[in-house]
């Protein structure tokens, strides 16, 4: 009787019945270390047609999706750039260019994996010639929107 018992006993402690309920973590697509990922290095200095012809063709930007950076400018009337937004692999990124000069400013990987963004990305921290910066959402910013990613040494022909 005894060993019945314990038995029950140790099968209850183990369900996680009497553990406190923890949050569990939102839904988000599940990072997969078999897709090759994008190469940002290689395409920063490319021109949104190039862009274009690398990553597909340019999608509609997120339902409510308002880049924190331009934001501001939009309020004080200011020339903001253009925006196109791209899929590829896996890895959603907003390029921001110059709709006149069609040169490419800076590209946002979307997404609140810093790591997972990083290595997709093919970035490192302190390359000669591109910047890595965190971009927090603008109505909550404890929360990663992306890493905004802007060249700081210029293209080669």
């Amino acid at each position: 009787m005894l060993i019945i018992v314990a038995a029950v006993s140790f099968a209850g402690g183990c369900s996680g019945s009497h553990e406190p309920v923890r949050d569990r973590p939102r839904a988000s697509i599940a990072p997969s270390r078999n897709i090759p990922g994008l190469d940002v290095p290689g395409i920063i200095h490319l021109s949104i047609d190039q862009l274009i012809r690398r990553l597909g063709p340019r999608r509609p930007l997120p339902v409510g999706f308002t880049d924190p950076v331009q934001a501001p400018l939009l309020l004080r009337q200011e020339q903001i750039d253009s925006s196109g937004f791209f899929q590829y692999r896996g890895l959603a990124v907003v390029a921001a260019y110059n709709e006149r000069t069609r040169r490419v400013s800076d590209l946002l990987l979307l997404g609140a994996d810093e790591s997972e963004l990083m290595r997709r990305a093919n970035l490192a921290l302190g390359a000669a010639d591109y910047l890595v910066l965190p971009v927090f959402e603008e109505q909550r910013p404890t929360q990663l929107m992306g890493l905004r990613v802007l060249a700081t040494a210029p293209s080669l022909p």
